[in-house]
């Protein structure tokens, strides 16, 4: 996937974009606060450019990514955005995540992702 920040690009289609890619959540935010996807991303950002990843980077390497290259802040949850990504899994292994997951649940992706 390759993410092109300019001045048009919408928080709504960046979203958009990244569930389709890798069927999660992109949570994108202004400071503390969560975007509704009415706003550009151009607003968000520090910087313009492009950033390509793929299914192997971790979910951790990419928010930290977004944030240095660009200053984007964002954060990696599940297909139903019910709950947040563990950082070692890769974004390919997302649909992996059950729906509305328990403590149990992410304790045992966890086991699994463990170095």
């Amino acid at each position: 996937m390759t993410i092109k920040i300019d001045g048009r690009l919408l928080v709504s289609t960046l979203a958009a974009r990244f569930k389709e890619e890798f069927g999660g959540t992109l949570r994108i935010y202004n400071g503390r606060t969560r975007c509704d996807g009415s706003e550009k991303v151009s607003s968000l950002v520090s910087a313009v450019g492009e950033y390509t990843c793929r299914g192997s980077k971790t979910v951790g390497g990419f928010e930290k990514d977004l944030k240095t290259q660009f200053g984007l802040s964002v954060q990696v949850a599940s297909a139903d955005d019910f709950v947040l990504a563990l950082d070692e899994m890769t974004l390919a292994k997302l649909p992996e995540i059950p729906k509305k997951a328990s403590k149990a649940d992410m304790a045992a992706l966890k086991s699994k992702y463990a170095k």
